[in-house]
This record gives structure tokens, C-alpha cells and sequence, in this order.
């Protein structure tokens, strides 16, 4: 067994996530540990998202692998 120092709270919110899923806070801590890192959904902050999407709409060149009006386009006149 391991003991591990945490602040007040963040074992309030450890606490709280494990009783949403039905879990004691061993249980939830050990399926977390068990589980993959693919497993595991991470919430991005409102902030990250913010950079990600103005990062995704930046003006310039299209990336790599886009596809151009021309190109969805190619059916039509």
C-alpha cells in the first residue's frame, strides 16, 4: 500500500469523480491506473481550446493534405 499526500481539494474532487461513477476513491484510483492512456478522456480548459482552434484558423497557405475550393468543388461549374 502507498500513501500519497494530496491537497484537501483535490481529494474533494478525486472524492466527488469517483461517487459519480459508483465508486469508493480506491476503486476510481485503480481503474484509473489500470487503464490506457487512449482510455482515459482528458477536458481541455476553455483557454487550450481557445489556442487550438486559433492555431487551426490561422490565414496563409492551407496545411498539407487540405483540400482546396477547387477540389471539393470539381463536379460543378
Amino acid at each position: 500500500m502507498v500513501n500519497v499526500q494530496l491537497s484537501e481539494t483535490v481529494a474533494a474532487a478525486l472524492s466527488a469523480q469517483a461517487a459519480a461513477h459508483g465508486l469508493t476513491l480506491e476503486a476510481y484510483l485503480e481503474s484509473i491506473a489500470r487503464s490506457s492512456p487512449s482510455q482515459r478522456s482528458e477536458r481541455l480548459s476553455i483557454e487550450e481550446l481557445d489556442r487550438l482552434l486559433d492555431a487551426e484558423a490561422s490565414t496563409g497557405p492551407s496545411p498539407s493534405g487540405s483540400f482546396s475550393r477547387a477540389d471539393l468543388y470539381s463536379d460543378h461549374d
